[in-house]
């Protein structure tokens, strides 16, 4: 099979996983919303966002850092390299986790709360591992069988799920689930792998503090990132009932699976920028970002004015009738999910162009200003506070984003596909409110066609960009 045949089937295969992972980890959610309840949901999320705070952290940048490091090496190199890194990011886990682990039963929290947190904390071990595991199937083209791995991961968290709810076990024991889901994962990319490297513990110390010395631009912006990424479901916990807890954490767990998929989109773009940037090509670059822009552009308007009418019904589908106010919250996860849409293309450019340093100051600002922002409104406003202040966070970084690129690049991008699709989302959310009684199962459907045939109508859209995606490691590159 040619590079060009293997990039597409890797492509299409991740994508496929991506989509059945996505939609098995939306069954779980609605499950598990439907036995919980708003209060006992509340719970859950507290517990998964206070220990995700800390499993982010243990990122430390580790991940990029491994994939640009093995990119071009030999396989004795390619070795030494991911034993090392692997080891690392074992130890880096364990003292994060365990932080987290110790400083939640400092909290005003349950008690199951506290216990919840304790239990999942070994699925954040297993996730991270399982992160740098995966840079080696990047390497080689083979993301088709990390999705696989994901697959069979989120089915046994379902399964897992379904068997405890049967059983009735309460809150703490039903994040065992969690902890199947990546310990599955693991294991099979553990064995997978082999095929490909060696890993084992490595401690070359002087590699270590190479390594770390690349990677705390990085780290330090995950930890910006986290504190508005995550501190708003923290601190509506420490000011609201677990109920609000709950009615917001539903949503929020849509816009955190929306919002994998640009991340995932742009680890399909980022070599054709960095070869493109690399070579000085600077109209093949400009030419990428502006379709990657008109691409993100044309997914996130229709979603975020599509969800207003429909979000009531949308959150009683997904999370059940006890979570029909959380409908109210939608649609403003939605407009923060489009700006995440829209930054992420600008924060990765900014790492092509190895200027992530400079973008530093601003996701500090982003960190003060929520912070500040959860505060005042939190308190007063509960989880529409949360939500707004999230809106007002992902807007400045995915502006000051763009701003820093374009300084750097001096492209300018058009918006005539972003008016294109402005006019064809109006027209579609005209349509939905005068078919607003319509069953969901028929106007959804129905909707995304109108935009469709609208945006195509209005020559909206670069249809080239499948073909693109397909050849975007030809040699010459250009198209």
């Amino acid at each position: 099979m040619g590079l060009t045949q293997s990039i597409a089937k890797n492509t299409a295969l991740q994508v496929i996983g991506k989509i059945i992972g996505t939609i098995l980890g939306v069954i779980t959610i609605g499950i598990l919303t439907r036995y919980l309840g708003q209060t006992g949901f509340g719970h859950y999320s507290t517990a998964l966002a206070f220990m995700q705070f800390f499993g982010i952290l243990v990122d430390m940048g580790l991940y990029l850092i491994c994939l640009k490091e093995i990119s071009s090496v030999t396989p004795e190199k390619e070795n030494h390299i991911l034993s090392n890194i692997f080891t690392l990011r074992i130890i880096s886990a364990i003292i994060f986790l365990g932080s987290g682990v110790l400083l939640i039963f400092l909290f005003p929290y349950e008690p199951m709360v506290k216990w919840s947190a304790a239990i999942v904390s070994i699925s954040f071990l297993f996730a991270a591992l399982v992160q740098i595991l995966t840079s080696v199937f990047q390497k080689y083209l083979r993301m088709g069988l990390v999705a696989l791995a994901e697959v069979i991961g989120r089915i046994g968290f379902l399964l897992i799920i379904l068997l405890f709810i049967f059983q009735k076990i309460n809150l703490p024991l039903l994040m065992l689930g969690n902890i199947v889901n990546t310990l599955l994962y693991f294991i099979i990319l553990w064995f997978l792998v082999k095929k490909f490297v060696v890993i084992k513990f490595a401690f070359d110390f002087t590699y270590w503090k190479e390594i770390l010395t690349k990677t705390w631009p990085i780290a330090l912006g995950i930890a910006f990132n986290l504190v508005y990424f995550r501190a708003d479901t923290i601190i509506l916990s420490l000011y609201h009932p677990a109920a609000d807890v709950g009615l917001y954490g539903a949503p929020y767990k849509i816009l955190e699976i929306i919002a994998t998929f640009p991340h995932m989109f742009m680890g399909l773009v980022t070599p054709i920028l960095t070869a493109a940037w690399l070579v000085a090509d600077k109209k093949h670059f400009k030419k990428s970002m502006q379709r990657t822009f008109d691409f993100f552009v044309l997914l996130a308007i229709p979603m975020v004015l599509g969800s207003i009418p429909l979000a009531d019904r949308i959150m009683r589908i997904l999370a059940g009738n006890e979570f029909k106010e959380a409908g109210a919250i939608l649609p403003i996860l939605m407009l923060a999910t489009g700006f995440i849409f829209v930054g992420t293309l600008f924060t990765y450019t900014l790492v092509i162009l190895e200027k992530q340093k400079p973008m530093l100051k601003f996701y500090l600002s982003a960190a003060i200003l929520a912070l500040i922002g959860y505060f005042i409104f939190i308190p007063k406003y509960s989880y529409f506070g949360a939500a707004w202040v999230t809106v007002f966070i992902e807007a400045f970084i995915a502006i000051s984003a763009f701003f820093l690129t374009y300084n750097l690049t001096k492209i300018k991008l058009n918006l005539i596909n972003t008016s294109k699709s402005l006019l064809a989302s109006l027209i579609m959310l005209a349509f939905t409110w005068i078919f607003i009684n319509w069953p969901m199962e028929l106007i959804i459907p129905v909707d995304i066609i109108i935009f469709f045939i609208l945006v195509f109508i209005m020559k909206g859209f670069d249809t080239e960009v499948i073909y693109w995606l397909k050849h975007r490691k030809d040699k010459n590159m250009v198209n």
